[in-house]
This record gives C-alpha cells, sequence and structure tokens, in this order.
C-alpha cells in the first residue's frame, strides 16, 4: 500500500478507536477490581423493628452475624422472635443490594459510554450485552411468605415438605 492509499486514514481510525476502547476497558476493569474490594470489606448491620434483633450482611445479602439481646427471650416468644429475624435479615439483604447497586453505578455508567465493539468492527460480540449479563436489572421483590400457624408448621415437618421445596 502506498500512502496515498484510500484504506489507510480508515486503518489510522480503527487503530484509534481500538485503542481508545482498550484503554476505556482497562479503566473499567482497575474500577471493577476497586469496587470488589472495598465491597468484600463491607457489611451492612440493621436492628429489628423491636431492637431485639441485629444482622449484619455482606454486601451479597449473606448474613454473617446474628446478635440476639439478651432481652430477646424474655420479651418475645420463640414464634415474634423468629419473625423478627427473617424481617431483619430480608432488610439487610435488600440494603445490602442497594449499597452493591449503589457501588457499581460508576462502572455501569463507564460502559454505558464505551463503544461496543460490533460499533467499531461489525460482526464481533458485543462487550455491553456481557455486561449486562454481569449486572442484570434485579428481580422485583416477593411478597414474603405469610407465617404458618402451629398446626401447619407441624404437618410441613411431618410431611417432610421441606424436602419437597415447599413453603
Amino acid at each position: 500500500m502506498s500512502d496515498g492509499d484510500p484504506a489507510r486514514p480508515a486503518t489510522g481510525v480503527l487503530r484509534d478507536s481500538v485503542a481508545e476502547l482498550l484503554s476505556t476497558l482497562e479503566q473499567q476493569r482497575q474500577a471493577m477490581t476497586e469496587v470488589r474490594q472495598r465491597l468484600a470489606a463491607t457489611t451492612v448491620s440493621v436492628w429489628s423493628a423491636d431492637n431485639l434483633v441485629r444482622i449484619d450482611a455482606n454486601t451479597a445479602g449473606v448474613p454473617v452475624e446474628v446478635h440476639l439481646t439478651p432481652e430477646a427471650f424474655k420479651r418475645s416468644t420463640p414464634e415474634k422472635l423468629g419473625r423478627s429475624i427473617l424481617e431483619t435479615a430480608q432488610r439487610a439483604a435488600r440494603e445490602a443490594a442497594d449499597l452493591s447497586r449503589e457501588a457499581w453505578a460508576p462502572v455501569r455508567e463507564m460502559a454505558g459510554e464505551i463503544p461496543d465493539l460490533p460499533d467499531i468492527a461489525p460482526g464481533m460480540p458485543s462487550i455491553k450485552s456481557l455486561t449486562a449479563d454481569l449486572f442484570p436489572d434485579p428481580v422485583t421483590e416477593a411478597e414474603p411468605p405469610t407465617p404458618m400457624d402451629r398446626e401447619e408448621e407441624d404437618e410441613f415437618y411431618r410431611s417432610r415438605g421441606y424436602l419437597e421445596g415447599g413453603r
């Protein structure tokens, strides 16, 4: 090819676009690493409405500590305490999910600003679809199950309903 070749400027533009894309991807990779490290070291603490239970959860929403105050056994029944623990764990999971979404927001914004590979080189796989798979939209929250009464609970365990995925 000679310097007067019309394909030369297009090749230079493509090379610059790919270099810019790679630079942005590296920035995004670094940002993702920082977010992962920060989230790995973060927990949320949530107290129950009756202040008898505290749940500490990691940013995946998994409880890492359950704390019951000494008064919990004096001021509550096992059924109420169980509901309090469940509600508090669910709130902790929601707060952890919110915290995680907030932490990932700048990375998601960065992903939206970069051109996608098919924009630069038709036929290439889409990086944006990959990030959409990595960061899916949160599932809408389902209604919590209604608590079983004593007879339902006894039958549930007697019939081994827990083994069949019931309630």
